[in-house]
């Protein structure tokens, strides 16, 4: 039971799906007895829910093949192009490299529009829910059983959550939020001082890449990918204490990935 009673739509998605304690249930059961919005909302998504596993429910229980994984099949397409990428790229880089040695420096550290893009996302995630103090998540970190549930299954990967308390960091809790081209874990820590990092984890296919760090304003945030995830740790603390997190956090999520 959380400290508040305060029932999220959260709670009601996790209540269709069967993935609440008998507790959380019972107290959205009450909440629903009380609100005919709510009720009712919940029989129209109970009632898509049937309708949809009396049409495909068969399908669901059929596993398909390893090699047909989404992840998979992407990183396949990746390493088969990437004997044409590269001569391409060694091409250009002799080209670039006749017009400027400095300018072709500053395209080696440069990092790719996609992880940018990646940073910004997790950056603005953590600017807007690190200060909150009412509900900086949606799912509390006593709840770590169903909050990891419930992410693996939006995110369509198998993930571990990080343990930090060897680091001094707390797990506040998790939320799932929109990102550019799928869903997004946001997952909050926090210290003894209070300070508050979050990690932000989209699902991604192939590659792995080294840890990078962005520093905008006060937060620095360290990016890298993992074989089936793209990760960013953001918060406003030393670099040496960030990157301590997130190989920590590199650790625990790889091998989600891989299972």
């Amino acid at each position: 039971m959380r400290d508040d009673d305060t029932i999220t739509e959260a709670d009601l998605n996790a209540y269709v799906d069967g993935q609440l304690t008998p507790e959380r249930r019972a107290a959205v059961e009450a909440h629903l007895a009380d609100d005919p919005g709510d009720r009712e909302r919940v029989a129209a998504w109970q009632a898509q829910t049937a309708t949809l596993q009396a049409l495909y429910g068969h399908v669901a229980d059929e596993r398909p093949p390893a090699r047909l994984a989404p992840w998979r099949i992407v990183a396949d397409r990746r390493r088969r192009l990437s004997r044409v990428a590269m001569s391409m790229a060694a091409a250009l880089a002799l080209v670039v490299l006749g017009a400027g040695g400095g300018w072709v420096g500053r395209g080696l550290i440069m990092p790719a529009a996609s992880e940018m893009t990646l940073v910004s996302e997790a950056e603005a995630a953590h600017t807007l829910y690190a200060p909150e103090v009412l509900h900086p998540v949606e799912v509390s970190g006593e709840e770590g059983a169903h909050l990891t549930k419930w992410l693996s299954k939006r995110l369509d990967r198998s993930l571990i959550i990080p343990d930090l308390t060897s680091e001094g960091f707390s797990l506040v809790g998790g939320r799932l939020l929109p990102a550019a081209q799928s869903a997004a874990a946001l997952l909050m820590y926090e210290n003894g001082e209070g300070a508050r990092v979050t990690l932000y984890v989209v699902p991604q296919a192939g590659g792995e890449t080294a840890m990078r760090f962005t520093t905008k304003g006060d937060l620095t945030a360290v990016s890298w990918q993992a074989e089936t995830l793209g990760c960013v740790l953001v918060g406003n603390l030393p670099r040496d204490t960030l990157m301590k997190l997130a190989k920590t956090s590199y650790g625990s999520l790889d091998a989600g990935s891989n299972i």
